[in-house]
């Protein structure tokens, strides 16, 4: 079905283009060229026109606009977010971030892998490279995991990307900052939402919302609930049909979320609490098999019924506002809790994980000659706990196998320490520059507990990883609405508790031989607007690393996933944005495309030479459009979206044919039906009904590289409301 560097694609890569190249030509003449990146973000909650106001960047902590960052931000707002989306994967939260990738597996079990300009692809599940925040509290570890599964996509109201390595204020990430913002309360002391979505494979999803403020106090509280069949079809053949059904690969959901904001001592206090319980079958990656059903399961995954079941509690607290004077203080703290019981083929993976953290930060803004200088500085400490178990199973159950004891059970522990430091010069000229320096200490302690014999030692040890990180980005005006910016910025990434605990030779403790990647960045841009109808942006970068984290497989331990350095590596790429809209905002075009060269500089494996070979897991190339009609109180928009083919393994002897997805999406605006506004959507994705590979595994033993696309779906929801204004 897929075959090696010579093979033809499964989807003539021309029929894309021309699609893909037919609804640029669609948009309304601007006489520009470029591409769509600051665009998605500039635009406002009831509107679909392209304002010229500048919106403030949120993920860099300092004030200074979108449209003259020194570094490169994009941003998602209001109905891009949420109009026709039904809130059950990550992707509806991620779409037209220029240089993101989102490879959906559609797979709950091990949730999307993201990456940004490349980096995180080696994620088997979770997010590795990418440091995550929801509403100012970190989603991401002291290790450098990153969970998503809490997030309340329904409920958001922006969503910001910082590309690359620059942030000074997170740290320990080579792709860059993945910052979430849930919508503020309603104005009324009590507003109700209600959102229903059914679909294709017995897709249902459900959530309620409360909202309101009282006394200058606001609450958002959203309890919701998902089920889904899966895609992934059991063959005729299979031992366990007849319990199972046709299907599988689904899963069962259940969330809360809350938070609760209050003025306090001059500045505002944030309160935030969530609470998931999570139950999902893994349907696992297949061969490179033609005779097999193309949506067919892994039937060894079925065997032992694969999966996870997942309960996570977190809270946390946030103070920000003036501290005497000028000065400016964020105060915040956090402390999650989370369960995972992980079959897989042949074993059984146990973690409770027990994580937390402070942070501090002050600033303020004093005058520099006729400009202005803002500084910012600070510290986190951060604990991570993972009690950690393996077992084995008997063939064909889902239970350890007789008289088995854990083979892995230890105790691993991280703490983090970080100093920060941040200066924004501002002139009057409308020249930025902003400069930062960061300093992290990480430690990584295993605790073995297997019983010491002849055969096993004890395996516990300590490993520490640090570095000093500067960078500094400046943006200088190159006409009205037109800025230019520059950056250079250190890479410093940590391995993860997981990707340090599994070693190739079965021992137990942190792999001695694995390091963190470090490298240097580079990039270069324009981003600005045209009149009032047109923003666009064009970024370059090249980022230079040494010891890549690459992940692989051995014989025998499907699933199971093991990490190695590469020498030195190198990602550089193009990444451009542009979005266009007619003076009255009822048509409007987003077109993005990025551009990523991502391969080994140096690198032996096995004796192997495998030097200028692409990085694994990585499409060179992803454009992306969308036209929105939006006449009236009725909407209406296409995409279409092109993923080039995609390396699955080190040696480059196979990739993924490209291929081409068009979405459609339709509905009304608030339709008012008494005291209670209601907007109704349909959607129908893979409308050309393609058959696709939309992610891979990568180094997977057995050429197990594949993770198959679902066919055409459809998706019915809606919105309904009462009780007062947003």
């Amino acid at each position: 079905m897929y075959g090696g560097k010579n093979r033809s694609p499964g989807k003539p890569r021309p029929i894309a283009m021309i699609i893909l190249v037919a609804m640029i030509a669609l948009t309304p003449p601007s006489g520009v060229f470029a591409a769509p990146a600051s665009s998605a973000p500039l635009l406002p909650q009831q509107s679909d026109t392209i304002p010229l106001a500048p919106v403030e960047v949120q993920v860099l902590r300092t004030p200074i606009s979108q449209s003259a960052s020194p570094f490169p931000v994009s941003a998602l707002t209001g109905r891009d977010l949420q109009r026709g989306r039904s809130g059950f994967f990550l992707g509806d939260a991620l779409q037209l971030l220029p240089g993101v990738q989102v490879q959906n597996r559609f797979n709950p079990a091990v949730g999307e892998r993201v990456a940004i300009r490349g980096f995180g692809a080696r994620a088997q599940f979770g997010l590795r490279g990418i440091r995550v925040v929801v509403d100012g509290i970190p989603a991401t570890l002291p290790d450098g995991q990153s969970s998503l599964d809490h997030l309340d996509i329904g409920s958001l109201s922006r969503v910001e990307a910082l590309r690359g390595p620059a942030s000074a204020l997170f740290g320990n990430a080579a792709g860059g900052v993945l910052s979430f913002t849930t919508r503020p309360p309603a104005t009324t002391p009590f507003d109700t939402e209600v959102m229903g979505v059914t679909g294709s494979d017995g897709l249902w999803r459900g959530q309620v919302t409360a909202s309101g403020t009282v006394d200058e106090t606001g609450y958002l509280v959203t309890v919701s609930g998902q089920r889904w069949n899966g895609y992934r079809t059991i063959a005729a053949g299979s031992p366990r049909i007849d319990t199972l059904g046709t299907n599988y690969g689904g899963s069962d959901r259940l969330g809360f979320n809350a938070r609760v904001t209050t003025p306090l001592a001059g500045g505002q206090l944030s309160l935030t609490a969530n609470a998931l319980d999570l139950d999902a079958e893994n349907a696992g990656s297949k061969k490179d098999d033609a005779d097999v059903l193309f949506r067919e399961i892994n039937d060894l995954y079925l065997r032992f019924r694969t999966g996870k079941t997942l309960k996570q509690q977190q809270a946390g607290v946030r103070w920000a506002g003036p501290l005497g004077g000028a000065l400016e203080a964020d105060f915040s703290a956090y402390g999650v809790h989370r369960t995972i019981n992980n079959p897989i083929p042949f074993d059984v993976i146990d973690l409770a994980r027990k994580g937390g953290g402070v942070r501090a930060q002050l600033g303020s803004t004093v005058a520099a000659g006729s400009g202005e200088f803002n500084w910012l500085g600070g510290f986190e400490y951060n604990l991570q706990n993972d009690d950690r178990s393996e077992i084995s199973r008997g063939f064909g159950t889902g239970q350890p196998a007789a008289g088995a004891t854990p083979f892995l059970d230890q105790a691993e522990d991280v703490r983090s320490a970080s100093l920060f430091f941040q200066g924004t010069l501002q002139l009057p000229s409308g020249a930025i520059a902003l400069a930062g320096l960061r300093y992290d200490n990480h430690e990584f302690t295993a605790d073995d507990h297997v019983p010491v014999t002849a055969e096993n030692a004890d395996d516990s040890g300590t490993r520490t990883m640090d570095a000093v990180s500067p960078s500094i980005g400046i943006s200088i005006p190159a006409g009205e609405s037109v800025h230019l910016f520059a950056s250079a910025s250190t890479v410093f990434e940590t391995p993860t508790t997981s990707e340090l605990g599994n070693q190739p030779n079965a021992a137990g403790g942190f792999n001695p031989s694995l390091d963190p990647m470090r490298g240097e960045s580079f990039e270069l841009g324009i981003r600005g607007s045209v009149g009032s109808n047109a923003v666009f942006e064009l970024t370059g970068y090249n980022t230079n690393l040494r010891n890549e984290l690459v992940r692989f497989e051995l014989e025998g331990f499907d699933d199971v996933s093991y990490f190695r350095n590469s020498g030195e590596s190198r990602h550089r790429g193009l990444e451009a944005t542009l979005s266009v809209a007619s003076d009255d905002g009822a048509v409007r075009a987003d077109v993005m495309y990025a551009r990523i060269d991502a391969q080994f500089e140096e690198y032996v494996l096995g004796g192997d030479d495998l030097s200028g070979n692409k990085l694994p897991g990585v499409s060179p190339n992803r454009g992306q459009a969308v036209l929105r009609f939006s006449p009236g109180g009725a909407w209406a928009e296409i995409a279409g979206t092109y993923v080039d083919e995609v390396p699955v393994n080190d040696r480059n002897t196979t990739t993924t044919p490209s291929y081409f997805l068009v979405d459609l999406r339709a509905g009304l605006d608030e339709i008012a039906l008494g005291t209670m506004n209601l907007s109704p959507w349909v959607a129908l994705t893979n409308a050309l009904d393609q058959d696709y590979i939309a992610s891979v595994a990568v180094n997977a033993f057995g050429s197990r590289f594949f993770e198959p696309g679902p066919d055409m779906s459809f998706q019915i929801g809606f919105r309904a409301s009462w009780g007062g204004s947003r």
